[in-house]
């Protein structure tokens, strides 16, 4: 089971927290102390073409009619190559070179299957050079919200993201049950969540409440509300929805660090 500090070492300062999403790439180190925000996207030209990533990649795409590869599709890699310059750009213009002992955590999916997350780990070791380790986003989320997961055995997490959408429910720490949500109503996603709630809600009356964590950058003010009636749980969203997963890798680096700002958990729903 994760807790926090499981991967901090002693005297290492040189460690990287990766969160690969399908809009948005987020970065952090102790070396930094801040988090590094670029989209996910490469100017991707013909071989010996000049390549530009995140921001600048936008503005060379609206400049030069550059072509565009969004490496990460549906929260998962659609373009190996693409990925492995995008995270080998960002971490060479931050001074974030690893070494093969260097930890290097990074999110995924729990409804990744084995081969796209080992595709995520062998492109994140080529470009770092560090030691990777895969965690679902869930339990990172999770964490970042403070949420004892030793202790809390019905936590359903609900993590909204461009592209990917799905429900987790964790037990004692640990993924029980995920599932992807796809509608044919993309506006409105929420009754079909709320059904995969439900649906992940044991039937055995439990003592405590019963909580839903809603995460994710495609997370919308409303959501919350809605879910917490639908569902009749306790709803819990981070101050900052789109950093939730890194403050978890985070705090999962460090021991009795500062964690990346803005991403401390809100007041629970009504």
């Amino acid at each position: 089971m994760l807790t926090p500090g499981a991967y901090a070492r002693r005297g290492l300062r040189q460690m990287l927290a990766i969160d690969l999403g399908t809009a948005t790439v987020r970065l952090w180190s102790p070396t930094l102390g801040r988090v590094i925000e670029e989209p996910t996207v490469v100017a991707w030209g013909p071989p010996g073409s000049r390549r530009a990533v995140g921001r600048a990649a936008l503005d060379r795409a609206t400049h030069d009619d550059a072509p565009l590869v969004w490496p990460v599709r549906a929260g998962v890699m659609d373009n190996y190559p693409a990925c492995v310059h995008l995270l080998r750009v960002l971490v060479t213009a931050n001074d974030l070179t690893c070494r093969p002992h260097t930890p290097v955590l990074v999110g995924v999916p729990a409804t990744a299957t084995l081969r796209q997350q080992n595709l995520v780990r062998a492109a994140v070791r080529r470009a770092t050079d560090g030691r990777v380790t895969v965690v679902e986003e869930p339990l990172a989320a999770a964490l970042a919200c403070r949420i004892d997961l030793a202790r809390t055995d019905d936590v359903v997490v609900v993590d909204i993201g461009h592209g990917r959408t799905e429900v987790v429910r964790l037990a004692c720490g640990t993924v029980t049950a995920a599932e992807r949500v796809d509608v044919a109503n993309a506006v409105d996603q929420v009754p079909a969540i709320a059904a995969v709630v439900r649906r992940f809600t044991p039937r055995a009356h439990r003592v405590g409440p019963r909580r839903l964590l809603i995460t994710g950058g495609g997370a919308v003010p409303g959501v919350a509300a809605r879910l917490a009636a639908l569902t009749n749980r306790s709803v819990t969203m981070p101050a900052n929805v789109r950093l939730a997963t890194i403050q978890g890798l985070t705090m999962l680096l460090t021991t009795g660090q500062d964690h990346p700002t803005g991403s401390e958990p809100g007041p629970p729903g009504q």
